[in-house]
């Protein structure tokens, strides 16, 4: 039976042959679907023309009008519902609550309101056709414009003759209880007749799942309920429309639309953040897998085209991922019958080593002749060491319900990044490796792990027009368990982070890397709340890690324009914010450090940096620094040096305490890293 119905799809769409698995099931559900409804749309256009009434639309042209604006806006207010079905596989809809004006029309002008929904899907499908780019969306589209066509205008017009034989009149008589029932009865008929329309489908979908893919259509079920009962939940909001007109006409209506109007924004909005929602955590579930399977593997990068198969095609709902470096070439292409010319994207990477998004419409800098394509992403993959790029990550987005827009794109661009990131790491790694075997073993990893520690830290001070900004770090050992860093936020503002793993060398500084990380990430997600950064990481940081260390941390939210810094600190040694007229302040602890405690809160507070303050950022290795006789400094000392801080240039101060911390220890051995971060408001 299976066979049958493929060959039969495929005498229509020959191109059914080069696909396989879900992308050959649902191009012969598009054909079956069609071929299902493409009768009843004839019939239901057939009946329409002979029921229609134009006189009617005359009678009621403000409130049709309306109705008509109604249905546009509403569909520009569509949400939409996503299911992950297996690793990688999705089945996604999109929805409208348009037909609450079609009910609302239909009941006072009759069938010829329907015509209102038949034009706005005719629009809806010319312009589906004129931005797909691949056969399989040319038939999706189509198929999805025809099923809906012929549901719509066959169930409505069975669902209005239900209303008329249970007494229902056109137009509908106020809101009596016997009319209002007439018209529920009518509205489930037309919810019946839908799921009957796009039964063909649905019954070949729900089918082939058991009989072809062998898997469970249960999934398949309950999508299907929730994708044809979310918008007819609404579909009585339209009798009240109607009644309302013909009782208290257009001022109440008025109000009735505008709160239909915020029911669908907040309903698109909820779409949006839960799969807004859904991308990231999966994003990062992903990369940590595969920043632990890339950790497992074995350092030659043997097993690193398999890892990228097993890991990223999961992490994006793509229509196609390449992988790709000038040493090793392909790392990762799939699917393998998606065609990508590598050499022009990596001449272009070469030339722009920033991570770059492209929209549909956008035309590609490396293609001479433009051609569609969906909305994708290139990322370099840069070398650790030299910072130039050795390959290029790139990624086709899938065609989804979700509206791939400049927002929703860029969204993606921190974990492409991260990815890039990790390949690069990796490659590292086996670079590493080969030279090892060469006899320079733990020098050349001690060193390449001190060029990746070094990639961690900002490669740039931020340049804020009205501040200046200076860091160093030295660390003690070859690995640094410090680090500080300068995130980027919305809205101009400026994340400063600096932090002390405890002990020192290679295992505290992967456990610096590991939190490094997960601020960034979670710093991205909650750009106003330091204390909700700082208890997010926390808890990751003891979900994930087993190394019984502890990380001191201070993290501030910096907002240039008003100098306000909003800030947690996690028992990291009190920063001092120095004024010439008022003195020291030090911002003291707002909880405890982070990997000790799972169950551990923060607090945040808020001060002002005025112009002329100076802001002093530093770990214990710059206070409880020691000389050769085992004395520590003293603490005023540095009290002292920073007190003569407001009108110097920051990186006066910065070298005048350290010139400070180097003449007191002398010869001796360092025993801690010194990190300090200095930050002045003119």
């Amino acid at each position: 039976m299976a066979d049958i119905f493929y060959q039969f799809a495929r005498k229509i769409r020959p191109d059914l042959s080069a696909l396989s698995g879900q992308r050959r099931l649902g191009g012969v559900a598009d054909v079956i679907s069609l071929f299902f409804s493409l009768p009843l749309l004839v019939v239901g256009l057939v009946w329409l023309v002979r029921a229609s009434d134009w006189q009617a639309i005359i009678q009621h042209w403000g409130f049709v009008s309306l109705m008509a604006l109604l249905i546009v806006v509403l569909n520009r207010l569509s949400f939409y519902v996503i299911t992950e079905i297996r690793a990688g596989g999705y089945a996604n809809s999109q929805g409208a609550l348009d037909s609450i004006a079609l009910w609302g029309a239909a009941l006072i002008v009759g069938p010829v309101a329907i015509w209102l929904d038949v034009l706005w899907n005719l629009g809806s499908l010319l312009n589906g056709l004129r931005t797909a780019h691949t056969v399989s969306a040319y038939w999706s589209r189509f198929r999805l414009a025809v099923t809906t066509l012929a549901a719509s205008t066959l169930s409505t017009l069975l669902g209005l003759q239900a209303y008329t034989f249970f007494g229902g009149r056109i137009p509908i008589q106020g809101l009596a209880l016997r009319q209002f029932a007439a018209a529920l009865v009518g509205i489930l008929v037309q919810y019946i007749i839908t799921i009957l329309v796009h039964g063909g489908y649905i019954a070949y979908v729900i089918w082939a799942l058991r009989q072809v893919m062998h898997t469970s259509p249960r999934w398949a079920i309950r999508f299907f309920i929730l994708v044809l009962s979310l918008p007819a939940l609404a579909n009585p909001f339209g009798i009240l429309a109607a009644g309302l007109y013909i009782q208290s006409g257009f001022g109440i209506l008025v109000y009735l639309v505008i709160g239909l109007l915020l029911i669908a924004i907040l309903a698109r909005r909820l779409s949006q953040t839960a799969e807004a929602s859904r991308q990231q955590s999966r994003q990062l579930q992903a990369l940590e897998k595969l920043g632990q399977a890339i950790i497992n593997a074995p350092p030659d990068a043997s097993a690193l085209p398999q890892i990228m198969k097993d890991h990223v095609p999961l992490m994006f709902a793509s229509r196609g991922v390449v992988i790709w470096t000038a040493t090793r070439g392909l790392l990762l292409h799939e699917p393998q019958d998606w065609e990508v010319t590598t050499e022009p994207v990596w001449q272009y990477v070469q030339r722009y080593r920033d991570t770059k998004a492209f929209l549909a419409h956008e035309s590609l800098p490396w293609q001479t002749i433009v051609s569609a394509h969906e909305p994708l992403l290139v990322s370099p993959i840069l070398n650790v060491a030299s910072g130039e790029a050795e390959g290029f990550v790139y990624l086709e987005l899938q065609t989804l319900a979700v509206p791939w827009d400049k927002h929703s794109v860029a969204s993606l661009l921190p974990a492409v990044q991260s990815l890039s990131a990790q390949v690069a790491s990796a490659c590292h790694q086996a670079r590493v490796y080969a030279e090892t075997l060469a006899g320079q073993k733990m020098l050349q990893e001690l060193a390449l792990a001190r060029h990746i520690q070094d990639s961690f830290l900002p490669q740039h001070i931020p340049q804020l027009s009205g501040w200046q900004i200076a860091a160093a770090l030295e660390p003690a050992r070859q690995m640094a368990g410090d680090y500080y860093d300068f995130i980027h936020l919305p809205e101009g503002r400026l994340g400063v982070l600096i932090a002390d793993v405890a002990d020192k060398g290679l295992g505290p500084a992967l456990y610096m890397a590991l939190s490094r990380t997960l601020i960034r990430t979670f710093a991205t997600q909650h750009p106003l709340h330091p204390a909700q950064v700082l208890t997010m990481v926390n808890q990751r940081i003891l979900q994930d890690a087993r190394a019984n260390l502890f990380v001191t941390v201070f993290y501030g939210v910096l907002d240039p324009a008003t100098g306000q810094l909003t800030y947690a600190n996690a028992g990291h040694p009190p920063p001092y914010l120095i004024n010439a007229s008022a003195g020291i302040q030090t911002l003291r602890n707002t909880g405890m450090p982070l990997g000790i405690d799972e169950e551990s809160v923060w607090g945040q507070e808020t001060v002002r940096i005025a112009p002329g303050d100076v802001l002093l950022l530093y770990t214990d290795g710059v206070t409880d620094a020691q000389n050769s006789q085992g004395e520590f400094i003293d603490r005023q000392t540095i009290l002292d040096v920073a007190s003569d801080c407001p009108g110097k240039p920051v990186e006066l101060i910065r070298q005048d305490i350290l010139q400070v911390v180097h003449d007191f220890v002398g010869e001796a051995a360092r025993f801690d890293d010194i990190t300090l971060v200095v930050l002045s408001r003119d």
